[in-house]
C-alpha cells in the first residue's frame, strides 16, 4: 500500500478544492449523515456519562486536512466548526469542534491516525489563521466502536482530556488551544 496523500488545508480553500469538496459531500454526504444516524441511534441507549449541550449556534464550517487516494480523489477530510459556547462550561465562549470522514472502502488505522494527526499538527501549526476567541478543540467520539479504552489512551496521548458525554451518545474530548491574536 502507497502512503496517503495529506494536505492541511485550512484557511487555504481555493476553487479547485472547493469544487472536489462539493463534489466528495455530494458523493458522500448521504452516507456520513446516515453512518452518524445509527451511530447515535446505537449509542444513545444507556449511555453513562454525564450529559452536556455544549454546542450553540455555529459560527462557520471549514476543512482543515484531507486525504486522497493512489488517483487523487479525496477519500478522507477533517473539518472544524467554530460554534458560540455556553460559558457555564468554563471553556470560553467560542471553540471549534472537529469531525473527521473517511469513505468506508478507503477505512484503516493508519490513514485515519495520519489524517487526524496532520490536522493536529497544522491546527497547533497556524494558530493566527484559527479565530482567537476559539481557546479549546472539541471532538465527539460517536461510533461505539471506538468507545473503548484503546481509542481513549489514543486522545489522552495527543492531548485531549474527556469531558463528558452529550444527549445523543457520543463522548466529547477537549484539547487546549494556544491562541495567537494580530492586528
Amino acid at each position: 500500500m502507497t502512503d496517503p496523500r495529506i494536505e492541511f488545508v485550512f484557511g487555504e480553500v481555493k476553487d479547485q478544492l472547493k469544487r472536489e469538496l462539493n463534489a466528495f459531500w455530494k458523493q458522500h454526504g448521504k452516507a456520513y449523515q446516515d453512518e452518524l444516524r445509527s451511530f447515535r441511534d446505537a449509542s444513545s441507549n444507556g449511555h453513562d456519562l454525564a450529559q452536556m449541550d455544549v454546542l450553540k449556534k455555529p459560527i462557520s464550517r471549514q476543512p482543515a486536512a484531507i486525504s486522497r487516494d493512489q488517483s487523487g480523489a479525496i477519500n478522507g477530510i477533517v473539518f472544524v466548526v467554530l460554534r458560540e459556547m455556553e460559558i457555564s462550561l468554563d471553556l470560553g465562549g467560542h471553540a471549534y469542534f472537529q469531525r473527521m470522514y473517511i469513505i468506508p472502502e478507503s477505512r484503516q488505522p493508519r490513514l485515519a491516525n495520519q489524517l487526524f494527526r496532520a490536522f493536529l499538527y497544522g491546527f497547533d501549526r497556524d494558530a493566527e489563521k484559527r479565530d482567537h476567541r476559539a481557546k479549546v478543540l472539541l471532538a465527539e467520539n460517536i461510533n461505539p466502536g471506538l468507545q473503548k479504552a484503546f481509542m481513549r489512551r489514543y486522545f489522552a496521548r495527543l492531548g485531549f482530556q474527556m469531558l463528558g458525554g452529550n444527549q445523543l451518545g457520543g463522548e466529547i474530548w477537549v484539547r487546549k488551544l494556544k491562541t495567537h491574536f494580530s492586528f
